[in-house]
């Protein structure tokens, strides 16, 4: 099992400072893709799989937190242990699929062991099972010694399904899926504050080279920041990972650059990308193509700030799927 990232880390970071105001918070709890990275030569950036915290104090609510975790990779358990830390007993976890690394983190999910909190999973019904069917597989035998009836906190878990193009409400955060274009599907997410005044995009694992990707960016439009699967440099998708369902640095600088976001965030980093490949390889071929590109990094905190309404919503989704009204009404529902 990959590290964990030292909590004091996260603490000098200011990534739970409640003096953000109105401000979104996006913290980094596991960056790389596929398989938990150990070992000194990933260290810098990171070995957890994928886990990104988005978390929310209202301006007229100072005290009031929304937090939510998108994916369910090693990166998990960090963010559980300080969630539980700092008193939070409801919690939000958005699976973008099902695949190894977007779950293994969930068997040690500490909330998950105890019977004083709230879960609640989003995701995709699929291969005719609904969520809570494929939840409930993840801890069965012979793949898990505790079993879904065993679990403490069963009787307090919620499954809700979500439906590309159809937002909906987390705490004070308002949320949009988006399909991607990957082996068995997955989710894109972007998830705005109350006020739709900013966003993030979180679209890991998704394939360039199709009409996907001019969806992607309708659906990114604007975004504060663009995270998105960077699994490869060109050279090495080329030598034999097409079809293999992730994309590249130069690509997804593409992307960003076509939807006009603020900044783009490189994730999902191959499981043998050491740290010294990620700065000498993959981040300049994003750079040449995006000059606000950076590399994602476990612990690491960014603050998002608000941009104008107008400015900040996409105009479509999806080859024409209009939600410029559907969000507007949403914020007046969330406001009224």
């Amino acid at each position: 099992m990959a590290k964990a990232m030292p909590r004091k880390t996260l603490e000098e970071k200011g990534a739970l400072s409640k003096g953000s105001g109105g401000a979104v918070q996006v913290t980094f709890w596991g960056v790389r893709g596929t398989l938990p990275s150990p070992g000194l030569q990933f260290a810098e950036f990171g070995g957890n799989t994928s886990c990104v915290e988005v978390s929310h104090h209202p301006s007229d609510q100072p005290n009031s937190l929304t937090s939510l975790a998108l994916d369910a990779g090693t990166g998990l358990v960090g963010y559980g242990d300080k969630a539980l830390a700092r008193g939070q007993k409801v919690f939000h976890i958005l699976l973008s699929h099902f695949h190894y690394d977007h779950i293994m983190g969930l068997t040690r999910f500490a909330p998950l062991f105890r019977p004083d909190v709230e879960i609640h999973f989003h995701g995709q019904s699929k291969g005719g099972m609904e969520l809570h069917s494929i939840v409930e597989k993840i801890f069965s035998f012979p793949f898990f010694p505790v079993e879904y009836r065993q679990l403490p906190s069963r009787h307090n878990l919620h499954f809700h399904t979500v439906v590309p193009g159809s937002p909906f409400e987390v705490g004070s955060l308002v949320v949009i899926a988006h399909e991607l274009f990957h082996p068995q599907q997955a989710y894109a997410y972007r998830i705005w504050d109350q006020d739709l005044s900013m966003s993030v995009v979180y679209a890991t694992d998704h394939e360039h080279g199709t009409d996907a990707d001019l969806s992607l960016a309708a659906f990114s439009r604007n975004a504060n920041l663009f995270l998105f699967d960077t699994t490869y440099t060109d050279e090495i998708y080329l030598a034999g990972k097409k079809g293999w369902g992730h994309s590249t640095a130069r690509r997804g600088a593409e992307i960003a650059a076509m939807a006009e976001v603020k900044s783009f965030g490189l994730f999902h980093h191959d499981p043998d990308a050491s740290d010294q490949i990620l700065k000498a390889k993959l981040l300049p071929e994003a750079l040449s193509y995006f000059p606000s590109s950076f590399l994602c990094k476990e612990g690491d905190v960014v603050t998002l700030f608000a941009n104008s309404l107008e400015e900040h919503l996409p105009m479509a989704v999806g080859g024409g799927t209009p939600i410029r009204r559907t969000l507007l009404s949403k914020r007046r529902k969330i406001s009224g």
